[in-house]
């Protein structure tokens, strides 16, 4: 990845860390509430390659499970692992200034979690409605994760090889 003086002003707009980190926390946040549990750091990957492109965001439906989602929508996921292999470094700096915030933490075990310190970021303050949308997919995707089993089924269902 570039330096961040060197990106294109639209690429500094749509990846901007604390945008991205927004919808990281929000992830991590949903998967906390309904496993009770920290989120496996695999999965921070899989996120902004669903919510960030729009025509793969307004498919994302509560309605269905991971499984079946993938498979009705096979045009949208194609070249998705390429997608989150590179947007690994967006979201390595997303989660680095979530970290560096305290917004998020590692647990002992290597996964990541809202930080129970910290105040709640709030889902409407300073947002509009695309920003609103991703944060909102963001927390479906969380909970397909949720009830999806384990980290492996996952990768293996998104078609993306660790």
């Amino acid at each position: 990845m570039r330096e961040w003086n060197q990106r294109p002003k639209e690429v500094k707009y749509l990846f901007n860390p604390a945008f991205c980190g927004r919808v990281l926390y929000a992830m991590v946040a949903e998967y906390q509430k309904n496993t009770s549990r920290a989120l496996p750091f695999p999965l921070v990957y899989l996120i902004l390659p669903l919510v960030l492109p729009k025509q793969t965001r307004e498919r994302i439906s509560s309605k269905t499970q991971l499984m079946n989602w993938v498979q009705a929508n096979q045009a949208l996921m194609y070249n998705y692992g390429k997608r989150a292999n590179d947007l690994i470094s967006i979201t390595n700096e997303a989660l680095e200034l979530m970290l560096q915030t305290g917004m998020l933490r590692l647990t002992d075990m290597g996964e990541i979690e809202r930080n129970p310190n910290m105040k709640s970021l709030s889902k409407t303050k300073f947002i509009d409605s695309e920003v609103s949308d991703c944060l909102n997919k963001a927390e479906h995707v969380a909970r397909w994760f949720a009830s999806a089993g384990k980290v492996e089924t996952i990768y293996f269902c998104l078609g993306v090889r660790p």
